[in-house]
């Protein structure tokens, strides 16, 4: 999407806002024949600056960038708040995207790699604080030994973000979690959720 993050993201905001709309009218023809799309169970999810720009778009804030169709489950991995148009309120329970929500957090995300610069997902706008002003019905889970960039490929290069010992058990449980969430809230089938958050220990890989 770009080169380097600016400071405003309204134009990715207007970007999902367009996707969404053309799955109303786009979507059916780039699909096998036979096959028909279900847009009443739309889930939408971004990771970091991306996680910022699904909850704006789901929380409607750009009032130019407005989705056609209703989300049944908002998922933000790691999301990170500070630029433009500002999310975050600083109020509990104030987001209100009406959908239920998922927001995984990593432990290393809030700690500087550079003393130089800031971390790459700083305390006080990062997932504690999406979480926390997040209306229920809504799930946290962090990974607490897992940096911000830990479940991309292991080809991404990254030298600005803290990281764990190794990205592929991230990538499991992010991926897991994920699909654990969307089974509940798009299939009604909640066991797996119910599993991850009663018995961590015991099936998380992180």
């Amino acid at each position: 999407l770009y080169i380097i993050a600016g400071f405003d993201a309204t134009e990715e905001i207007k970007a999902a806002a367009a996707t969404v709309n053309w799955l109303l009218t786009g979507l059916e023809a780039k699909l096998q024949k036979g096959v028909q799309p279900d847009l009443t169970r739309l889930a939408l999810a971004g990771h970091s600056r991306g996680g910022k720009v699904a909850f704006a778009l789901s929380l409607g804030l750009v009032p130019e960038a407005k989705a056609a169709l209703p989300f049944s489950a908002l998922l933000g991995i790691d999301p990170v708040d500070g630029t433009s148009p500002p999310v975050l309120t600083k109020v509990t329970d104030s987001l209100d995207p009406k959908a239920p929500g998922l927001v995984v957090g990593t432990g290393l995300g809030s700690v500087k790699k550079d003393p130089l610069l800031p971390p790459c997902a700083p305390e006080g706008v990062n997932h504690e604080e999406f979480y926390k002003e997040l209306v229920a019905p809504a799930f946290h889970a962090v990974a607490r030994d897992y940096g911000h960039m830990d479940m991309l490929d292991d080809k991404v290069i990254d030298v600005l973000c803290v990281s764990g010992n190794s990205r592929e058990p991230m990538r499991r449980f992010v991926g897991g979690i994920m699909v654990a969430f969307l089974k509940a809230y798009l299939m009604l089938d909640s066991d797996d959720l119910n599993k991850i958050f009663e018995m961590h220990n015991q099936v998380s890989p992180v």
